[in-house]
């Protein structure tokens, strides 16, 4: 096991925790953004009393959900395996040990476990490959790109 942790520092040039933190805080932003976007809709969805309009604020509100939760689960699989938060702080999600594009399968395990874990899985950080939870589970790691 320490083995492990040593060679993947040695392979591969590991994003700083300070720098996962600040990504995970913009991808977080992103997310509450869209989140907003749903109450202001469903604020001005009472403004309606139409059957239409209705309709059309439900089908606003679905879509904006999903979209909200579909980015924070697979928000690593877009290209180069970069979210918005990782892109604008020049990190990327690779697979472990071999550097191969995080896939949207992984991208929805690192991040349930996030969801589901994340006191827990945000202090395993810390420790040697500043692996999450999520990240051993999906066979990731995060990288500067």
């Amino acid at each position: 096991m320490m083995s492990d942790s040593l060679t993947a520092t040695g392979t591969f040039n590991l994003a700083s925790r300070s720098k996962r933190l600040l990504g995970f805080i913009v991808d977080m932003a992103v997310v509450f953004f869209i989140l907003l976007l749903k109450y202001l809709m469903a604020s001005l969805a009472m403004r309606f009393y139409s059957t239409f309009g209705q309709m059309f604020f439900q089908v606003i509100d679905a879509v904006l959900t999903l979209l909200a939760f579909g980015y924070f689960l697979f928000c690593d699989a877009l290209p180069k395996g970069q979210s918005l938060g990782k892109r604008l702080f020049s990190m990327s999600v690779v697979g472990y040990p071999y550097a191969t594009n995080c896939t949207p399968f992984q991208s929805f395990l690192r991040n349930a476990c996030k969801m589901l874990f994340s006191p827990l899985d945000g202090f395993l950080v810390l420790f040697g490959l500043r692996r999450r939870l999520g990240d051993m589970l999906a066979k990731t790691i995060v990288i500067n790109a």
